[in-house]
């Protein structure tokens, strides 16, 4: 589906806004209001893009009109993404994006609300491969990053800076969504199971 879809308090869903000719792939809350989309076109292999190919993550009212767009780098023609697959808004503004490269890797994009790109996380390791799946963010402005390869909880710095293995293995198989609300922690992973862990940040 090629648009935003409304929850309802009694379960209804209607039609928010249409994304089309683009796919969404993740969206969050604004800071300053509105909503981030991440969006992709439709060409066959995703991770392979051509010159009119489009991949971007667009700031947008919550009916949809286009507040602003995040496509390339600072000079105008560098792309900053190949499939934006999920994005959230840390407490500092910045917009914190999981970049899909291929079927197995995909490393954290971090982004100013200005749009200048402040940096990139591939993980702890930047010469293992590893497929990182959602991101949060905390009071203090870390990010906390789920790592579906070594089924693991990556805590980061503001800046995108490795601080320690929040989870491993031991806790968590495979995760692929992370939702923090308060004090606790909610961990999903690729086979639908839900865990849940106190957290203190």
């Amino acid at each position: 589906s090629k648009s935003i879809e409304r929850l309802g308090t009694t379960g209804s869903v209607s039609t928010a806004f249409s994304t089309g000719p683009l796919i969404p792939e993740g969206i969050c809350y604004s800071n300053e209001g509105g909503l981030l989309v991440t969006l992709r076109d439709s060409e066959r292999d995703r991770y392979q893009l051509g010159p009119r190919s489009r991949r971007l993550v667009r700031h947008v009212t919550p009916n949809g009109d286009v507040i602003r767009e995040y496509e390339y780098n600072a000079d105008g023609r560098t792309r900053l993404f190949i499939v934006p697959y999920k994005v959230r808004q840390n407490f500092n503004t910045d917009i914190c994006v999981v970049n899909w490269t291929s079927g197995d890797t995909s490393e954290l994009v971090i982004l100013t609300f200005s749009g200048a790109l402040r940096s990139v996380y591939r993980g702890q390791d930047p010469t293992k491969i590893c497929l990182l799946s959602d991101v949060v963010c905390d009071s203090h402005c870390n990010l906390l990053v789920s790592d579906v390869t070594y089924s693991s909880i990556h805590l980061l710095g503001p800046d995108g800076e490795f601080m320690k293995f929040l989870l491993t293995e031991k806790e968590v198989q495979h995760p692929m969504s992370v939702v923090l609300y308060k004090s606790t922690l909610w961990v999903g992973d690729i086979d639908g199971r839900l865990a849940v862990f106190n957290y203190k940040s």
